[in-house]
């Protein structure tokens, strides 16, 4: 199984550039479910797509696994990924 570690840098702007700073990033996936996710942080490009992804927020993760599921948001279609559990950060 993959994962991905997604920070708030990652999260869908208009102006936020592809790693290799070419076009504008193009979210793909929607983050569902969870608690004290800001709205913002929950629409990402992730490529290529994983089975899971795990959501930097302060001092933790959140986790989501892929789901079967798309939903439309802005005129586009967005693979959705269900949170599953949540993991801290050691000091």
């Amino acid at each position: 199984m993959t994962s991905t570690i997604l920070t708030t840098a990652q999260a869908h702007s208009n102006n936020i550039l592809r790693s290799d700073g070419d076009r504008a990033a193009e979210p793909n996936i929607f983050l569902a479910g969870g608690k004290d996710i800001p709205e913002d942080q929950r629409i990402h490009e992730v490529e290529p797509l994983t089975d899971r992804v795990k959501l930097n927020v302060e001092n933790r993760y959140e986790h989501f696994e892929a789901t079967s599921e798309v939903r439309e948001v802005d005129g586009r279609s967005l693979r959705v990924y269900g949170w599953i559990y949540r993991t801290y950060v050691a000091e």
